[in-house]
């Protein structure tokens, strides 16, 4: 039996073919379903329900959202026979679940290739970095196998300090980037004093344990490679001459790890202890302990918490190096006495006091635990969106790749005429419907609702809450399934334009260009940039990045715009060209993001929030290194060489790609997960790009921008400009990472570049001074949106 699970853990056919019945209801379940926001799904093949980490990850989500539908599946041991109603719903709910949580070993989730919409997050059962783990055992007995498919496919990982990050990722097998230290949620209880000392109390008197008394809680971990072969020796420990020697004044409770059979079980007749290895969690015991007994429990971490005395009791201790080893040397983890033979731990145990290294310890693995890791982690990553889409597949915008002139340019014009026709036809009863005080935001740029319509909706419902406000944002995703599913979603938008009075869009729009509308409509174009950088839109029909002017034209591409907005009167000419209207109706009103930007307030706790997640930004000088999206995925620049040639200048940098590209750059590049490139811009020193428009928003917090660019002739010729690119910019020019150097450390780029860049391009109405929680731009936008809305 153990030759056939080794068989199965390191051939990956073998493992795919175990679980094929889920694999193929899971392909099915992904092309008839859709993810929805909110599902939450827990799984584990340890438990039997809401305990430990996801107990605290329940809460909480049902706290930062009561609307969520959180699933769990859960199996008390690997051993447990799986009841056929899993394979029924296991892998629909998998296939739509928003975020799914495991937090240990679950080995039917690794051979499922998880759609890109989906995160699978690991929350790992213990804290700290302490007996390897997963791949980090590569070699070792118990170790993966070559060929496994264990833990490679998480999208997140979060962890209890920032020194530890790379640990895990070497035990998962994942790039760094995604491995985020964000605490541990159980350890969350720790910082609340008064309950700490109620739990302890509660479980004293649960127990019978008299007020003069101690406990000592002897709490080991397992021996053996795993779940399924895991024992410990109880005859290491004289379990009455331990309690003899303590005496009356303490009470040994005895918590075997559940992997392993209980003390009273295995040894029926030992008397003078207390086993307590029914309780599946630790943390009511460790509240209640004055010390604790253990080996290489991670124990020691949520221990260390509440700064008491630990024994270590390793009599086996060059044996257990040998066979599964520690990430650092033991010492490291020693705060307390370490004790080999059983005979001396009453002694230990009685005299233990707290170690000169605790404080050490406790920094170096415990720094992001303070009693909000499940906050963070909910709202950061549980209840967050995952922005993963086929950048092969989609164009800037959320838009079909643009087709070229030749190839399949019929059979597209006949689709589009087909298309055009039918939603014609499904869109003409509906225009007999009442229209309302509405307004309608459609957007397929973004995977979620952006912050300016976020924004804007405020503002209007700030000035007139009469006003009802729909924002339908969804992404255009790749292949047919998606698209009829998107196709459907466009029904709903038909019935709410067509009882609108405002429609805004932040892209080409379907709905929008295609139709034709009822006259009381007002359709607003806000395009999702500032400012007027690269060429756009109609701007470059029939150009390598452009769209084909005949399926433009079949598809009215930007047509039907009664107002569009821009963030500058320079832009005004530009912005008529690209969406080929009559300049009149091009208005100057920047995009609500700038007040975002602007914001003093705002932005200080978004810097806090930066910090937190990565504290090793506070007190650096940042550079944001923000490429441009290009339709194959690439970026010219080598993040790593960039990276390095910069920290020699003593700049860290933060590399932050388009939403819809994905790189891969390895442990030395920083991608500084979890914000977007305008939220990180709050802590940068200089912003770094090619040809990227977020050169607006460093402009308007006052970055200073370099401009590196080894493909200019060629990006000239295929996309061009607005401007004048080689004049026009507030920064160096460079072709070379050394280039580049050489500009940062001569401050080549200023402060005072960046502010009179940003007063050309981006004109703030009014120009008020930047004060906490004005909102200028998204208000004078409300303000034209709720006027059109009683003009109609």
């Amino acid at each position: 039996m153990h030759a056939l699970r080794s068989l199965l853990r390191g051939n990956a056919f073998l493992q795919k073919w175990r679980f094929a019945p889920y694999i193929l209801a899971y392909a099915l379940a992904r092309r008839t379903t859709s993810v929805r926001d909110g599902r939450v799904l827990f799984l584990s093949d340890s438990r039997s329900g809401f305990s430990g980490n996801f107990a605290f990850l329940d809460a909480e989500i049902r706290r930062q959202d009561p609307t969520a539908d959180i699933r769990g599946v859960f199996k008390k041991s690997l051993r447990a026979r799986r009841p056929l109603r899993d394979l029924l719903a296991l892998p629909w709910l998998i296939a739509s679940a928003q975020t799914v949580i495991v937090d240990d070993f679950y080995p039917l989730i690794y051979p499922l290739n998880l759609r890109p919409q989906t995160r699978l997050l690991q929350v790992w059962h213990a804290a700290g970095a302490f007996k390897r783990v997963g791949w980090s055992r590569e070699g070792l007995p118990g170790g993966p196998l070559p060929g496994s498919l264990a833990h490679r496919n998480y999208t997140d990982v979060t962890v209890s300090a920032e020194a530890i990050r790379g640990d895990y990722a070497e035990a998962f097998a994942v790039d760094l980037e995604r491995v985020h230290a964000l605490g541990v949620p159980r350890t969350d209880v720790f910082f609340d004093e008064g309950l700490v000392q109620s739990t302890a109390a509660s479980l004293r008197k649960r127990y019978g344990i008299r007020a003069h008394q101690r406990i000592a809680l002897f709490a080991p971990t397992f021996r053996g490679n795993g779940q399924l072969t895991a024992t410990y020796d109880v005859d290491a420990v004289p379990w009455e001459r331990l309690a003899a020697d303590l005496g009356d004044d303490w009470v040994v409770m005895v918590k075997m790890h559940p992997f392993v059979t209980p003390l009273e079980v295995q040894r029926p007749n030992v008397t003078g202890v207390l086993d307590v290895s029914a309780e599946r969690e630790l943390n009511e015991l460790l509240m209640a302990a004055d010390v604790l007994v253990t080996d290489y429990s991670s124990a020691i971490f949520e221990y260390a918490l509440l700064r008491r005395p630990i024994v270590f009791f390793c009599p086996d201790l060059a044996e257990y190096t040998s066979d599964r080893d520690f990430y650092y040397p033991f010492d490291t983890y020693v705060t307390g006495p370490l004790v080999t033979d059983g005979d001396d731990l009453a002694a230990a145990i009685s005299s233990a006091t707290v170690g000169p290294h605790a404080d050490a310890f406790r920094e170096r693995f415990l720094a992001a635990c303070d009693g909000r890791s499940s906050e963070r982690i909910v709202r950061d990553i549980v209840l967050a969106r995952r922005a993963e889409v086929d950048a092969a597949a989609v164009a800037p915008g959320g838009s079909p790749a643009p087709t070229t002139v030749g190839g399949r340019i019929t059979g597209q014009l006949a689709v589009a005429w087909l298309a055009r026709t039918g939603l014609s036809a499904l869109y003409a009863p509906l225009k007999l419907l009442r229209t309302r005080r509405k307004v309608v935001m459609i957007s397929r740029e973004h995977p979620e609702e952006p912050a300016d319509f976020t924004d804007l909706r405020a503002a209007i419902q700030a000035q007139d809450p009469t006003v009802d406000v729909v924002s339908m944002v969804r992404m255009v995703p790749p292949g047919i399934p998606g698209k009829i599913r998107y196709s459907l979603h466009m029904l709903a938008q038909l019935y709410q334009v067509a009882t609108a009075r405002v429609l805004v869009v932040d892209t080409y729009s379907i709905v929008a260009s295609v139709l034709r509308h009822k006259e009381s409509l007002t359709v607003v174009q806000i395009w999702h940039a500032l400012g007027a950088f690269k060429k756009f839109g109609l701007s470059i029909l029939g150009q390598e990045e452009g769209r084909d002017a005949r399926l433009a034209a079949a598809m009215r591409m930007h047509e039907g715009y009664d107002v569009v907005l821009t963030s500058a009167e320079e832009c005004r000419p530009a912005y008529a060209e690209a969406f080929g209207t009559d300049p009149s109706k091009v208005v100057v009103a920047p995009l609500p993001r700038v007040d975002r930007l602007r914001d003093p307030a705002r932005a200080a706790e978004t810097r806090e929030r930066i910090y937190a997640r990565h504290p090793h930004l506070r007190g650096a000088r940042v550079a944001v290194f923000a490429p441009t999206f290009r339709l194959d995925g690439t970026v010219t620049v080598d993040a790593a060489t960039l990276s390095a040639a910069l920290a020699e200048a003593g700049v860290h940098t933060v590399v932050k790609l388009h939403p819809l590209m994905h790189g891969r750059f390895g442990a030395d590049v920083d991608t500084a997960d979890g914000f977007s490139t305008q939220e990180m811009l709050l802590v940068a020193d200089l912003f770094i790009t090619d040809y990227s428009s977020a050169l607006y928003e460093a402009a308007v917090v006052g970055v200073p921008s370099y401009f590196l660019v080894p493909d200019l002739d060629e990006y000239l010729s295929s996309r061009d400009f607005y401007l004048d690119y080689r004049r026009d910019l507030p920064g160096p020019i460079v072709r070379t990472v050394e280039e580049l150097a050489a500009a940062v450390a001569a401050d080549g780029a200023t402060r005072a570049d960046a502010a009179a860049f940003a007063r050309r391009w981006v004109q703030v109405p009014g120009d008020p001074a930047p004060a906490a929680g004005a909102t200028p731009c998204a208000d004078d936008i409300a303000r034209r949106l709720i006027a059109a809305v009683d003009a109609r």
